[in-house]
């Protein structure tokens, strides 16, 4: 890690920029526009932000001229897949969707390395002061304004062309509360800055005997898109949505104001955050959330795979009997993971907080009985775990959670489904098509009702409180394909084929906003439901300018992206 951290303060180019014809006054300005600011104007932003403004250098830079380095190229090129070495960049993203190929380390040294579109440059931010002179400048001179946190994103929001970010994944600071008081909660709480990573919370929340409701993958931040987006969590059967157990947000507007927001002030934008979409109202300083005492959790985990006694049939077989299981599993406040990647199934894991050993084989018993019916030889792995850390320590092994090199699909799945064999056989048709066809799926069984949820009032999507699962069906690349071709084709696959066989069994569900199809073709009803319309005079309330974008965000369809990537009025 060391070695990383000294090869990205080492990397140094500056981009090249041709002069441009002056911008339409519907664009945002654009490198090489005759109104870009100069260089004496970015010195004196750096100034006034403490000297925290990085240009940025793609650190894919050492594996292209004239900068080719072959050793450095190496160190990239093993470390290009650990989220970890993307979160030490300012301006690098964990999915390289979304950095377009702008400087890939796996293309060769003479193809080209230009910025694209990563940032143009980012303020390292520490005071609500850097925030606001940030958001002072892009408005002053036009130019797109980026939020970006440890840079965990799926769906594009943290990386633009021509853009200046803010980069709040150094801002790790939280603050335990054993006694937090409001209108609607009493009890222990937790205050966490805008940086804090998942495995952080975790770390701090097992040595104070406490778990707290928060995602699967270590490197995501906590208090950003994660949580403003909804967040499931292992927990979520037994807790609710990482949304449902907010008390309150810290937000600073893009008007400059410091609010705090919670059901009893700004209460709108306190509804809006809570569910609603990260980088969409505000930037979030900080959240306030439930913590819950941490207590003895048991896991399970079955694979099986076909082979030379396991015919293809035989291995579906066994899958839909787990898909017609899983209500059992979230009925008992447990929730499942699984995965289908070619010829092998993994249930991994079933994660049962506040259960026992015997518990967890009680639940999984009748599927591994029906295994040993079909003559399915399997794998099977039942513990106990003393809490919520060393559970996921052991469950979620950190090789689930590279850097994605993946295109996502997604829709919920709906409890209703498994009314009858009759209404599940078509979704598990749906599935093994979806599979069979090449797609590396995940599926996560949970239920956060509103009831499990405590019936709390924000902007979670609706759909989720009906959902049994979540179902993904992704498409992997391979790093040396022809990206655009590998890329058109395999969107197309996506939304046209995969997802779409899921929303025409699922009308009226929707989609996990943070884990879903970017070009969904219906994405405020996907998203956002019968919540879209509130949200979207919330936005506007507290994002007059539209500085805040995503192009699934809500408002996002107010602005179009160009081929070179610059972002203009729709």
């Amino acid at each position: 890690m060391l070695a990383i951290a000294l090869l990205l303060l080492s990397l140094g180019i500056a981009p090249s920029l041709q002069t441009r014809p002056p911008a339409p006054k519907a664009c945002k300005t654009f490198p090489g526009d005759p109104d870009w600011p100069s260089p004496a104007t970015w010195h004196a932003f750096n100034a006034s932000v403490d000297g925290r403004l990085i240009r940025t250098v793609p650190i894919g830079s050492p594996c292209h001229n004239p900068n080719f380095n072959a050793t450095e190229c190496d160190i990239i090129k093993a470390n290009w897949h650990d989220p970890a070495f993307h979160e030490l960049s300012p301006s690098s993203i964990q999915d390289s969707l979304w950095a377009n190929k702008s400087c890939d380390p796996f293309s060769p040294p003479d193809s080209r390395c230009i910025i694209g579109n990563y940032v143009q440059y980012t303020v390292n931010v520490s005071t609500q002061d850097h925030i606001k002179k940030t958001l002072t400048f892009a408005k002053q001179h036009n130019i797109r304004f980026v939020l970006r946190n440890t840079g965990h994103d799926y769906m594009g929001k943290s990386t633009g062309a021509g853009g200046l970010a803010i980069w709040t994944g150094n801002m790790k600071k939280t603050e335990w509360i054993p006694h937090f008081k409001s209108a609607g909660y009493c009890g222990p709480a937790v205050k966490v800055a805008a940086g804090v990573s998942v495995i952080q919370l975790y770390e701090e929340a097992d040595a104070r005997g406490f778990a707290v409701v928060a995602g699967a993958c270590p490197t995501v931040g906590f208090a950003g898109g994660y949580i403003q987006g909804g967040g499931h969590s292992a927990l979520s059967s037994k807790h609710g949505l990482a949304a449902d157990n907010t008390l309150e947000f810290e937000v600073i507007t893009t008007t400059g104001q410091f609010l705090t927001a919670s059901p009893t002030q700004n209460s709108d934008l306190y509804w809006a955050i809570s569910g609603g979409g990260g980088g969409t109202y505000g930037i979030v300083w900080s959240a306030t959330v439930k913590v819950f005492p941490d207590e003895e959790v048991s896991g399970a985990s079955v694979s099986f795979a076909v082979g030379p006694n396991v015919t293809r049939d035989l291995w579906w077989e066994g899958i839909n009997f787990y898909t017609a299981q899983t209500p059992n599993y979230t009925a008992a406040g447990a929730v499942s993971y699984a995965f289908y990647s070619g010829d092998t199934f993994n249930l991994s894991p079933l994660f049962l907080p506040g259960g026992n050993k015997d518990q967890a084989r009680k639940l999984v018993q009748p599927f591994l009985d029906k295994l040993v019916e079909l003559g399915i030889p399997h794998n099977v792995s039942i513990d106990n775990f003393p809490g919520y850390l060393p559970a996921y320590t052991a469950l979620f092994p950190s090789a689930l959670f590279g850097v994605s090199t993946q295109l996502f699909g997604g829709r919920l799945l709906p409890r209703s489904l498994w009314d009858s064999p009759q209404k599940l056989a078509p979704l598990q048709d749906s599935i093994r098509n979806i599979v069979d066809a090449g797609a590396l799926a995940f599926d996560i069984a949970i239920r956060p009702t509103l009831a499990v949820a405590g019936n709390p009032k924000n902007a979670v999507l609706p759909a989720w409180r009906a959902a049994e699962r979540t179902f993904n069906p992704n498409l992997p690349w391979d790093d040396t394909a022809n990206f655009a071709t590998t890329v058109a084709n395999q969107l197309d696959t996506i939304t046209h084929n995969f997802d779409e066989q899921l929303r025409k069994l699922t009308p009226g569900s929707g989609a996990y906003l943070n884990e879903a199809d970017p070009f969904e073709p219906n994405f405020k009803e996907a998203f956002y439901g019968p919540n879209y319309n509130k949200l979207l005079a919330i936005k506007d309330k507290f994002d007059p300018d539209q500085l805040l974008f995503g192009s699934t965000a809500v408002g996002g369809d107010r602005w179009a992206q160009q081929p070179d990537g610059r972002l203009c009025r729709a």
